[in-house]
């Protein structure tokens, strides 16, 4: 009591004590601000794992589900002699025949596949010539090619291909199967879903309401001008609705999730076009009371990896509004405690949390390219290929160097070679996915870790990157060129003999003269 008479007697004394209490209140509104957008950004990012984890289940069920019924239902002796047929004739009348053959030998088992979630049969002649729709039968005679690359892989390499993409009618999620008649390829066919089985399936377990959207330059370049109808512009300005995916939802109808699209397309409108996932939240008493929405973006993409469509997951988050009041709480709370052990505590946590970040980035990064070393990489291979031996998910690896590098540093100096690792790091880091895990393994040495990639896809990436690093103008030399041994775990290799494996295949990159790619492995 003393010090307080004493402390409205003495002016100086109080305006520091108001000085600092008002210092402990900003600080503390901004240490509470902080945590909370710390939690908000984990829960963001907890859900878009979630969706995406959720739809690449279904994705992968449907996929085994389509292969059961090629086994089970379509893959039989009459359908190849009818496909063998004709593949070998150009008898409209002949080939009119056939169609109605197969027709009406098949309708019976088409009609069963739409009963689990199949939305096209479509058979095709070699050369990507569509034979028989069985969703559009009057359909046909039209040339694929250009418009379906998963027919033309399949034709090209006679292999099955699970991809996503947009048709002359429908989009779909299409499985394609390679037709032989004693030996002989004889045409392909298609087993394909629509989006609205992904989401019947995730809604048994989950109220969330989702959207389909195609990229509008994909509808006008490949669906057939009458079929254009299938799809309307969205409030997105490059997206356009499948109208078989508009439909009112467990938790929100469409005049809300049009409404709410309305409010948020030009705050996304930057995000979308960098083309990959993320997540917002979404407040707006007009629209959804007092609840907050999790909104995910996640895209969807082609054979080729490009993205050409997006879902839109639209799931209430009762964890965040208490989040947003339990931090009120804690900011009223932290205004009543003491001024010098709350700054206190607050400098001292911050600073260990920024000193043990500090620490770990040492560690585990290259100081020089700031991509992961050595150290880093051995830790994420580690994870990433229990992954593989627990839940047998791909897992591909790149290994490179710099052809000539020490004829760099002789001629040019070692400053002049240390600018080259740090442009080629940034090439290479541009032109791979988040995902990706980029490592330099030593000196000129560097390893891409490719989780969820096939062989085949790794190769893909690694002749990319091997054009661009040869075209690129480097100044100091004008021209670099890199090698590269590109291999696929298999079953019971460790991450020690997995790398040993790409080393040894870039090594004989390096004997095969250099500025190429080498792989152990046919591609899959």
């Amino acid at each position: 009591m003393k010090f307080l008479k004493k402390l409205r007697m003495n002016k100086t004394t109080l305006y520091i004590f108001l000085s600092f209490f008002l210092t402990l209140q900003t600080l503390s509104y901004i240490y509470v601000t902080i945590q909370e957008n710390k939690a908000i950004n984990f829960l963001e990012k907890k859900s878009e794992n979630n969706f995406n984890e959720q739809v690449k289940f279904s994705s992968n069920y449907l996929t085994k589900l389509s292969q059961m019924l090629y086994d089970t239902v379509i893959n039989t002796e009459s359908m190849k002699n009818i496909m063998a047929a004709a593949s070998q004739t150009k008898d409209k009348k002949t080939l009119a025949k056939l169609r109605k053959k197969l027709y009406e030998e098949d309708i019976a088992s088409f009609n069963y596949m739409k009963t689990k979630f199949v939305r096209q049969l479509h058979f095709h002649l070699p050369g990507s010539i569509s034979f028989l729709r069985f969703h559009r039968p009057n359909k046909f005679g039209d040339s694929l090619v250009g418009v379906r690359p998963t027919l033309e892989y399949v034709n090209e390499h006679r292999q099955f291909v699970h991809a996503f993409e947009e048709g002359r009618i429908f989009n779909g999620f299409r499985n394609v199967y390679p037709i032989f008649k004693g030996g002989s390829f004889v045409g392909t066919v298609e087993i394909s879903y629509s989006f609205t089985a992904i989401q019947e399936m995730i809604q048994e377990v989950n109220n969330s309401s989702f959207l389909f959207l195609i990229n509008n330059d994909i509808v006008t370049t490949k669906v057939f001008e009458e079929e254009t109808n299938n799809y309307i512009k969205s409030e997105f300005e490059a997206l356009s609705y499948d109208k078989k995916a508009l439909i009112d939802q467990k938790e929100l109808d469409l005049d809300q999730l049009h409404a709410i699209n309305a409010q948020i397309a030009s705050l996304v409108k930057e995000q979308l076009r960098k083309k990959e996932s993320f997540s917002i939240l979404f407040h707006n008493e007009e629209i959804l009371g007092s609840r907050t929405l999790t909104i995910n973006f996640l895209p969807i993409k082609n054979l080729y990896h490009k993205q050409v469509a997006y879902i839109i997951n639209y799931e209430f988050d009762t964890i965040v509004d208490l989040v947003i009041s339990r931090n009120k709480t804690l900011l009223i709370s932290l205004t009543f405690l003491s001024l010098f052990i709350s700054l206190l505590v607050s400098i001292m946590v911050q600073h260990f949390m920024h000193k043990e970040q500090s620490v770990y980035r040492i560690a585990t990064h290259d100081t020089l390219t700031n991509i992961y070393n050595r150290y880093g990489l051995a830790e994420v291979m580690k994870q990433k290929v229990g992954e593989f031996q627990r839940f047998q998910r791909k897992l591909s690896v790149i290994f490179f160097d710099i052809d000539h590098f020490k004829s760099v540093n002789d001629t040019y100096g070692h400053d002049v070679g240390d600018e080259v690792l740090k442009k080629l790091t940034s090439i290479v880091s541009l032109n791979i996915r988040s995902s990706d895990i980029f490592a330099r393994w030593g000196g000129e040495e560097f390893v891409i870790m490719l989780p969820e990639t096939s062989l085949h896809d790794a190769i893909i990436l690694a002749e990319k990157l091997r054009e661009i690093i040869e075209e690129h103008d480097f100044t100091q030399p004008p021209t670099l060129t890199c090698s590269f041994g590109v291999t696929e775990i298999e079953e019971g290799e460790d991450e020690k003999a997995l790398l040993k494996r790409a080393d040894e295949l870039l090594y004989r990159a390096k004997e095969l003269g250099r500025n190429c790619v080498i792989s152990d492995v046919k591609l899959k």
